[in-house]
């Protein structure tokens, strides 16, 4: 995914939510997206397509965190050095929800609170 964009630049959208196959059943009738399955150790994540091309995920919320964690979409910007922009984001008034961490073997995220309250996430791709 992140080959296609430059630093700075929005290169992921995932949605979180409780129920995924809802999710999945709306968007497909809606956009024509199509999905595939991605078991993980904990979960299955699902890639969101259009026309064949990765365009997003989705994610199940964990039922002992849905009063805490709305249904909500997440966008990612791609960064090269995700702790250098973590602590550049801190000193410019941000605080840091999710410190960086791996997902699996494809890269690193994180996830910050900017200074007006917006939740946005980091992602520094894995190196090939």
């Amino acid at each position: 995914m992140a080959d296609k964009f430059q630093v700075g630049e929005f290169c992921w959208n995932e949605l979180a939510t409780a129920d995924v196959q809802k999710a999945r059943d709306f968007y497909s009738k809606v956009f024509g997206w199509t999905y595939e399955e991605h078991p993980t150790d904990n979960y299955v994540y699902t890639i969101i397509k259009k026309n064949g091309k990765e365009i997003g995920g989705i994610w199940s919320i964990p039922t002992e965190k849905q009063k805490d964690i709305p249904p909500h979409w997440m966008s990612y910007i791609l960064v090269e050095n995700i702790a250098d922009f973590v602590k550049k984001a801190e000193q410019n008034g941000a605080k840091v929800l999710q410190a960086p961490k791996k997902a699996g073997k494809f890269g690193t995220l994180a996830v910050i609170i900017d200074p007006t309250g917006a939740h946005i996430a980091f992602w520094e791709p894995a190196k090939m």
